[in-house]
């Protein structure tokens, strides 16, 4: 049998080692060849859709073949120096690199895709001499979206309460949610970190475009998530984050993160006017966002972190996306 390939099938990634061990205790199985079967995919996280690629292998002695890849999604945002978006581009007008290995676009769509997104707002102690102003900016984002997209609205304090069950487009009841957003006690804390994971979570199961507007402060007291577990959490998702940090403190590092390493942005707003208009150039952004799908030429170790340049071919424009991703379980 040392002359024989062998492919790997169904859902089990087997070693020569334990091959050749199975070949031993089975005299009739040595006498055939196999048959295989299509690979199905390892369970790959960062921002990819569940999408397969076919690759056929040897498999050498200890080693375990990895054979399917997924489709890296990456949204685009392309301005001009006037900083106004550029949204006449085509597949063509771009190039994508990963690791500075360029890269070939599977997947290219345009600036009228839908997208779900997690409005997740702290109503801690701080919040409660404007709440009434929060609420209004956020119905006002709402208010701009189209009707093919989604909300999840949700508000969080010492606890975290989830105001719809699932994302919906009805404006009327995600008015009814936005206006059910009550002030936590002071006594009771923030949790910051969890309302993060909880969004992430929440929008896993979309299959649109998927986005989380932050509005808070930056103050942590307590909870089980960390800075290090969400920001890893960004890093291996394909959802982009807009922080908004209210209030006079100096600019929130772990905020700006946040937003730097999914491709969204970090806005600082002192005052309501700061944050309604926080909240109309998120909606403005969303809208005119290209999304670049590709599979990776090479297969990335877990936790593994490979670097993403995306270039457009068109003087005088600036391009924002994420600068990596991480390679989860």
């Amino acid at each position: 049998m040392r002359n024989d390939k062998w492919k790997i099938s169904g859902f089990a990634l087997l070693s020569a080692r334990s091959l050749l061990l199975l070949l031993m205790l089975d005299p009739l199985v040595q006498a055939q060849q196999p048959a295989s079967t299509p690979p199905v995919t390892s369970g790959m996280k960062n921002g990819q859709a569940p999408e397969t690629i076919q690759k056929e292998d040897e498999v050498g002695e200890g080693e375990v073949l990895r054979i399917a890849a997924n489709l890296v999604s990456v949204p685009v945002t392309v301005l001009n120096r006037k900083g106004q978006y550029v949204v006449d581009l085509s597949q063509k007008d771009f190039s994508i690199y990963e690791d500075g290995k360029e890269q070939t676009i599977a997947h290219f769509s345009n600036v009228d895709r839908p997208f779900s997104v997690a409005l997740v707002i702290d109503t801690s102690g701080s919040t409660a001499p404007f709440l009434d102003k929060i609420k209004a900016a956020a119905k006002s984002f709402v208010e701009q979206l189209r009707p093919s997209d989604k909300v999840h609205p949700v508000y969080f304090h010492g606890d975290i309460k989830a105001l719809t069950a699932v994302s919906t487009n009805d404006r009327n009841a995600l008015r009814a949610a936005i206006d059910q957003m009550e002030p936590g006690p002071w006594r009771m804390g923030t949790r910051l970190y969890d309302a993060v994971n909880f969004a992430f979570t929440a929008l896993k199961p979309e299959s649109t475009r998927k986005a989380v507007i932050l509005f808070t402060d930056g103050e942590n007291t307590w909870g089980k998530a960390t800075v290090k577990s969400t920001l890893k959490e960004a890093e291996e998702s394909d959802i982009i984050v807009y922080t908004v940090q209210y209030g006079d403190d100096p600019p929130d590092s772990y905020l700006q993160q946040l937003a730097e390493k999914t491709g969204g942005r970090y806005f600082k707003a002192g005052d309501i006017n700061a944050i309604r208009q926080s909240f109309a150039g998120v909606a403005d952004e969303l809208r005119r966002q290209y999304l670049i799908g590709y599979y990776p030429q090479e297969f990335a170790n877990i936790g593994e972190e490979r670097k993403i340049k995306v270039k457009v071919h068109r003087p005088r424009v600036v391009v924002k996306a994420r600068a990596s991703y991480t390679y989860g379980r």
